[in-house]
């Protein structure tokens, strides 16, 4: 039987999803239409619980539902849309592309058999007769037809040139931002000892994070910015706040870049849509493992968190570094650095099960490297009007003594690694 190659219909998908998702998705047309933005979840409902990544849907075709997490290429997507296999999601998009199935190994036998007897029936038949092409092999109708009368759409092809001539800018804005994401950090930022950096305090005393803030200054991965430009989805400068600025480095300390969460000038959330927003990241950076590296870790233990307020309780609370990835998809590729033989996952507990699966797949992942890691989930319990609860509800709502101490965390882990447990 025919089958799809993986590599050559993903090699074909690339700078079509639009027409691709469109067709084979149909009820992700509200999505499509508002690129990029919060829209109805098509599978659970509500009112904007997914969106399509802007950035680089073209080539990805990726999206990301509040409940269920990211779905990072359209194969994915489309999986979760439909509920389908991959083999069903592979099949539905090579024919839909046209793309020629390739023959399976019965196949292949068979028609090599049928062409040896023809090359035989050739020989010996009368000169100036030709043999009869083979039909044994079966190959799927094409589908040119329909790809062309999706591509006349006008929405779509307007959504697509629209698309394309954002992925030039964005390259374009891509060879600057390093040295956009330097300048902000470098020049524009003020540490967090700095008498102006009021909304900052404001903020964190909001959320019960006060401690000896030197310790996480000498770290330098938290400045404050006095007004920071905002710009919603379409590029547009909203106005300028006073921000939050973290620095997100790799394994080797290098700046890949800049998380920041706006405020207002008495320390709460900007009234923006998304007052926590990451920059982008430069051509050929990655942030896979990447964090925000709250403290330097001490006796060969660190702590992670998806949040920077969640990272900032497990650290105050424990008296050891936390370090903060920003979400749970950054969670799962965290890297640890030298030197550190323990990790202290502060999971978030999430209704969808997202936080508690991103701090397994971790856990895993580490432990595999030889490193001891220990999960701890908050016993709170999420209410009706809650999609969640992180430790920073927990020191929040019942203080530092509802966390682990120092003292009980590392004799746990002495006893632990004493039993032969790294």
């Amino acid at each position: 039987m025919s089958y799809y190659k993986a590599d050559k219909v993903r090699f074909a998908a690339n700078g079509n999803w639009i027409f691709i998702v469109s067709a084979l998705a149909p009820h992700a047309t509200d999505a499509l239409k508002k690129l990029g933005r919060h829209v109805s979840c098509p599978v659970h409902g509500g009112k904007d619980g997914f969106r399509l990544f802007k950035s680089d849907f073209l080539e990805t075709g990726g999206g990301v539902c509040n409940t269920c997490g990211p779905r990072h290429d359209g194969f994915e997507l489309l999986m979760w849309l439909n509920n389908w296999s991959f083999k069903e999601t592979l099949e539905a998009i090579g024919n839909f592309l046209s793309i020629e199935p390739e023959l399976s190994w019965q196949e292949k036998k068979q028609q090599h058999e049928v062409t040896n007897q023809s090359t035989k029936t050739a020989a010996t038949s009368k000169p100036g007769t030709a043999p009869k092409p083979s039909t044994n092999a079966e190959v799927k109708p094409s589908n040119v037809s329909t790809f062309k009368s999706v591509k006349t759409e006008a929405w779509l092809t307007k959504l697509q040139e629209d698309m394309e001539l954002n992925a030039e800018r964005q390259k374009a804005y891509s060879a600057k931002l390093e040295g956009k994401i330097a300048k902000i950090w470098s020049e524009e930022c003020l540490p967090i000892s700095s008498q102006m950096v009021e909304p900052m305090r404001a903020y964190f005393q909001n959320r019960e994070l006060i401690f000896r803030w030197a310790e996480v200054e000498k770290s330098d991965c938290l400045r404050f910015h006095p007004a920071l430009s905002y710009y919603d989805e379409d590029g547009n400068e909203v106005g300028k706040f006073p921000s939050i600025v973290c620095a997100i480095r790799d394994k080797k300390g290098k700046l890949i870049t800049l998380h920041r969460i706006y405020l207002t000038a008495t320390g709460m959330k900007a009234n923006v849509p998304s007052p926590k927003k990451m920059m982008p990241i430069p051509e050929n950076f990655s942030v896979t493992g990447a964090s925000i590296r709250l403290g330097h870790p001490s006796e060969g233990i660190l702590g992670v968190a998806e949040g920077v307020e969640t990272a900032l309780a497990a650290y105050r609370a424990s008296n050891i570094p936390v370090w903060a990835t920003v979400n749970a998809t950054l969670l799962e590729t965290f890297e640890a650095p030298e030197g550190v033989h323990t990790v202290l996952i502060w999971a978030d507990k999430d209704r969808s099960l997202t936080g508690q699966k991103s701090a397994a797949t971790l856990k895993a992942r580490l432990e595999k490297n030889g490193i001891q890691v220990f999960i701890l989930i908050p016993k709170q319990p999420i209410t009706a009007q809650e999609k969640g609860v992180d430790w920073n509800d927990v020191l929040m709502s019942q203080g530092k003594h509802a966390f682990p101490g120092a003292s009980y965390l590392r004799d746990f882990i002495s006893r632990r690694t004493a039993g032969g447990n790294v």
